[in-house]
Order: C-alpha cells, then sequence, then structure tokens
C-alpha cells in the first residue's frame, strides 16, 4: 500500500500466487479481489440498480422516480411534492484464473442509502452513504532466505479495510431547462495489512509487519444538466467534474515477533494518497412514452499520482457507458408486467492500475427489472452484471465476475395541505 507495507521483492511474488496457492476470502470484508491490495483498494462505484443495469450511464439521467447519485444536478427533477428514499444491498461471485489455476469467492455488502427532496421551486437537495472502497484479500506464499541456498519460508499476506463516502448535494435550477449542481462528499476510514513471516520451520521467532492507513478528507463534485426537445424526444445532456484531492493519511506501522516482543514501531503522517480530477460527460433521449437510452463517456486522470509500489504504475482510466430502459405502459392501471421498466447495457472501463506494462480492462454487460409497486410510485430495483476483469498474460489474474444488486425506492408525497369537508 505504501512504500513500507510492500518490499520491493514482494511484488512478483504476490502477483503469482494463484498457481502456487489458492486465494482465501474473508467474508467480513466489502471485497475479495487481489488486486485491492495496490493503491486505495477496489474502486466503489455511485451506481444504483437502475444505472447498472442501464451499463452504468446516469449523468443525463434525472431524479425523478429515484436518486442519480452521478450527477448532482439531476436532483432538479425531483416533484416539488416527492421525497425519495433509496436504499440497497449487492452481492458478487467470481472467479479467478492465472496459469491455468482457478479459485472461487463471493461476498455481500451494504450498497448505498441516498435521500432526495425539493427544497423549493429553484433548489433541491439530498444527502446519503456509500462505499468508496474496499480491501479484502488473503494470500499464502512462500519467500527465500536470502543468502540461503534452498531454503524458504511460509508467508501469509492479509488485507482488510474500507473507506466509506457521506455527501450532501445541492441543485439549482437557473432556467426552466437548465440545472447546476453540487456535492461535498467526506470520506473517512482505513485500510490495514498484516505480512506472517512463519520463520518457525527455521527455528526463529516469526514475525509480523502490521501496517495501517487511516484516511479523511473533504473533496467535491460539480455537475449540469441541459433538457431541450427534439421533435417528439426529451434530451437531456449532463456533465460532471471533480477537481481532485489530497487525503489526510496517517500510518500506523508496528513490527513485532511470536514472542509479543515489539522490534519497531512508528506512527506517521503520508501524504501519498489522492482522489484524482475525474470529469464526464452523457446524454440521455426519451421519447416522453416508454423508452430511455442513455451514453457516458468520462475519465479519472490517476497518473497525475504515484503510490510508490513497485512495479505499479497509475494510468488514467477512460470509462464508457450506455444502457437502454423500456417500459411498456405507464399507465398505473395496466397489468403488472406492462408497468415493469426492462433494463439493459453495457460498459468498458480502463483500470488506475497498470501491473506488469499491463493496464488492466473490464468488460461487463448487465441487465435489471424495475418492479413496481404502490401504484408505481415506489419500486423495486434488481440488476445483474457479468463481465470480466483483468488478463492471465504476464501471469497476472483475470477474474470473472456476477454481481446482482437490490434497490429499493421509496416515493412518498410530502409538503402538501390536505383539505377535509
Amino acid at each position: 500500500m505504501s512504500k513500507r507495507t510492500i518490499p520491493v521483492s514482494l511484488f512478483a511474488l504476490t502477483l503469482g500466487f494463484l498457481f502456487m496457492q489458492p486465494i482465501a476470502g474473508k467474508a467480513q470484508n466489502n471485497t475479495n479481489s487481489p488486486y485491492s491490495m495496490y493503491g486505495l483498494g477496489e474502486l466503489k462505484s455511485q451506481l444504483n440498480p437502475v444505472n447498472s443495469a442501464m451499463g452504468g450511464a446516469g449523468y443525463g439521467m434525472t431524479s425523478s422516480n429515484f436518486v442519480n447519485t452521478l450527477n448532482p444536478a439531476s436532483y432538479a427533477g425531483i416533484d416539488s411534492l416527492s421525497f425519495i428514499f433509496d436504499t440497497g444491498v449487492d452481492g458478487k461471485y467470481s472467479t479467478f484464473k492465472s496459469q491455468g489455476e482457478t479459485a472461487s469467492l463471493k461476498d455481500a455488502n451494504f450498497s448505498y442509502l441516498a435521500i432526495g427532496w425539493r427544497v423549493s421551486n429553484k433548489f433541491a437537495a439530498g444527502f446519503g452513504l456509500n462505499p468508496f472502497s474496499s480491501t479484502g484479500y488473503e494470500i499464502n506464499t512462500t519467500s527465500e532466505i536470502e543468502g540461503v541456498y534452498e531454503s524458504d519460508y511460509a508467508m501469509n499476506i492479509i488485507g482488510s479495510g474500507d473507506i466509506s463516502r457521506a455527501y450532501a448535494a445541492v441543485s439549482y435550477s437557473l432556467l426552466d431547462n437548465l440545472s447546476l449542481g453540487f456535492k461535498t462528499s467526506f470520506l473517512f476510514g482505513s485500510l490495514s495489512q498484516t505480512q506472517y513471516h512463519n520463520l518457525s520451520t527455521i527455528g526463529s521467532n516469526s514475525i509480523y509487519y502490521e501496517t495501517t492507513n487511516y484516511f479523511h478528507n473533504f473533496y467535491f463534485e460539480f455537475g449540469a444538466q441541459y433538457a431541450f426537445k427534439v421533435k417528439n424526444y426529451n434530451v437531456s445532456v449532463g456533465a460532471i467534474y471533480n477537481p481532485g484531492q489530497r487525503l489526510v493519511t496517517k500510518e500506523d506501522y508496528q513490527i513485532y515477533n511470536s514472542a509479543g516482543t515489539i522490534l519497531d514501531e512508528d506512527s506517521q503522517d503520508n501524504n501519498d494518497f489522492s482522489i484524482p480530477s475525474e470529469f464526464g460527460i452523457g446524454i440521455a433521449v426519451d421519447n416522453n412514452k416508454n423508452w430511455l437510452y442513455a451514453l457516458d463517456a468520462g475519465m479519472q486522470k490517476w497518473s497525475d499520482y504515484d503510490y510508490k509500489l513497485s512495479g505499479v504504475k497509475l494510468k488514467n482510466n477512460p470509462y464508457v457507458r450506455t444502457g437502454l430502459q423500456y417500459t411498456p405502459s405507464t399507465n398505473f392501471l395496466a397489468s403488472f408486467f406492462k408497468r415493469v421498466n426492462y433494463r439493459v447495457g453495457f460498459q468498458f472501463a480502463k483500470s488506475y492500475l497498470d501491473l506488469r506494462g499491463v493496464q488492466l480492462d473490464e468488460y461487463n454487460g448487465s441487465f435489471g427489472l424495475g418492479l413496481p409497486i404502490r401504484n408505481g410510485k415506489s419500486r423495486v430495483d434488481v440488476s445483474v452484471e457479468v463481465g470480466t476483469k483483468g488478463t492471465t498474460a504476464s501471469r497476472l489474474i483475470q477474474e470473472n465476475f456476477v454481481r446482482m444488486r437490490l434497490g429499493f425506492s421509496m416515493q412518498d408525497l410530502w409538503f402538501q395541505m390536505r383539505k377535509f369537508n
């Protein structure tokens, strides 16, 4: 994670572990990806099942019947009498492959909580909580003893931890068809790694290296949406920008042996970790009846930073996301299956990690359903993503995964005065 967490000689060893030993995961971690040991771990998106079923697209979509956290300007789409509460969970099943060996893991976690409402004719607001990144891996391998011929020892490396995001957002309707948005997020959490060197086989006390990085800081996002009509079609163009932010980081470091003797310890500020700037643009088109199409493209500028990891480079990660939603009927008196939202999507992204000169790719196809409840004002949303990340080239690891998201979007009428005769 930092220059003290992963020795230079360990890089080739950790990437080659799959053809030597199986992966072992821990249920309490929010990920089981071996790639989560680098940088800030496995980055989590702000997607809910609506966006994820449509390939992750949403910069141009409004928050008319769900809280679209991808663009803070979208909150302007919330009805003046509505209060929207969204929450959900996700689960993931992954198989890992490298050098002819395979392993499989699964996890399930809280995904997001989002609330949005209209404050006035011009203002809408919201707040929420979701994961930002997660680390979770266990590597069992061996390491050589320098200067001793044909002698090695068992080494176990365990990583865990999460960084969470709490945020508040506000949008302002500058014009009838133009809205601006601002979101402030507070990141907080910690990522830990323990290296256990089992030296008992050579008659020595085993050694533990423990490093924990604690993170926190605010960062900001800006958004805009502009809506117009082309014949019978509603078109909305959206854009987002995040200027980036350096995280305030404290690193605790301790080395001790199996006898409990502390050999070295330290606590210091660590300025290696930052959130990169990001920009994106998207478009959403609907026929004001039963279908909606969305397309996004963007990039995070990770190449501006260096986490000082041996053999690892940070690269810009561009992405393209697209999706389609079809609803047979918007009439609340229609049959249930005619009121269901049917969604499908696709996305492609480059990872911010470049390992052994290979920048990892991720492809994923998705589909999902929006199941209406309470006359269509509220919904249960389900999405399924099937994808692949990484490669087996250069003795790296390829992950094939199936991710399922389940969300509940509850919409109620607020701020209205009831009259009784």
